[in-house]
């Protein structure tokens, strides 16, 4: 099993005294509350995973491997799964303590998702409230799955994990479950549309200055006047870019100014433009240029 310093999230420690470990790979979302967890476990042995403290809360499981097969316990229903494919997904409502046989090797990525959360979000989203969250255990669904693994490095790393990147994750993923998983019917809500030419000008002026500066969704949407769920897709409509990826452009572009008018060097460019630290830089640069920071200014240079 995979483990990693400890998690401030309770759920994270729950989990991890499950399994009987120190730690497990967890990180949270601030603005949009949101507990996740990676679990890998690479040898066949038998847990018999007791409930876990009754919470008013779903979880949902996503399988980023074929996994064998399990027996989960909620109340007096019992589920039994075979095999199941990459992005195969179940949902438990913890306010039933559910418990579960787990009996192969697997890797998933588990969400936390309270019910008081989900309410924030629908009344955000113009929806009616999800009374509960149902799905045919073991179903597969690409979208989680995408989700999912998208996280993973924020998992891995957490100290390169951004607030505005996990925003906007936990935003999509509240979005997809609430509209594939919930019961209740969605009521009519004025589409998002483009951002007003201000909004658009204050919200680059926001994302495009102070790059070391950790910036939540939430704050760049009030300045906006919007709620986070209608920032994000009218930013996204309005630039092509969700505000993350945008955000990111200005920091590459901040550090090949740097790279290219001065000799500071790569780790303190990496903190200067808002990256965890130089490896963090070289990753989204090669990524976005095509060539490490190194090579690019040995390139500009000659």
């Amino acid at each position: 099993m995979t483990a990693v310093a400890a998690s401030p999230s309770r759920f994270a420690r729950q989990l991890a005294h499950q399994y009987g470990l120190d730690a497990v790979a967890a990180a949270s979302a601030g603005t949009r509350p949101l507990d996740m967890v990676r679990m890998h476990y690479e040898q066949p042995h038998l847990f018999v995973l007791a409930p876990l403290p009754a919470d008013d809360a779903f979880v949902v499981s996503v399988e980023l491997s074929r996994a064998g097969s399990r027996r989960f316990f909620q109340g007096d229903a019992q589920t039994r799964l075979g095999l199941m494919e990459v992005g195969a997904v179940h949902i438990a409502d913890l306010a039933a303590r559910p418990a579960a046989y787990v009996c192969s090797p697997f890797h998933s990525v588990l969400f936390r998702i309270t019910r008081a959360a989900m309410d924030d979000f629908a009344r955000d989203a113009g929806q009616a409230p999800a009374t509960a969250l149902r799905c045919t255990p073991g179903i597969t669904d690409p979208v989680l799955a995408h989700l999912a693994a998208a996280l993973l490095p924020s998992l891995q790393r957490p100290q390169e994990a951004c607030p505005l990147f996990l925003d906007q994750m936990a935003l999509a993923l509240y979005a997809h479950v609430a509209h594939t998983y919930g019961d209740s019917a969605q009521r009519t809500a004025t589409a998002p549309g483009r951002l007003a030419p201000w909004q658009e000008r204050r919200a680059k002026e926001l994302l495009g200055t102070d790059l070391a500066r950790e910036l939540s969704l939430a704050e760049v949407a009030a300045e906006c006047a919007l709620s986070r769920s209608h920032f994000g897709k009218a930013f996204k409509a309005s630039t092509g870019l969700a505000p993350h990826a945008w955000r990111i452009g200005r920091r590459i572009e901040a550090a090949q100014a740097m790279l290219g008018r001065d000799d500071a060097s790569l780790s303190e460019i990496a903190i200067a433009c808002g990256f965890a630290d130089q490896s963090h830089l070289t990753r989204a640069f090669s990524a976005r240029v095509g060539r490490s920071p190194a090579q690019w200014r040995r390139m500009r240079r000659t």
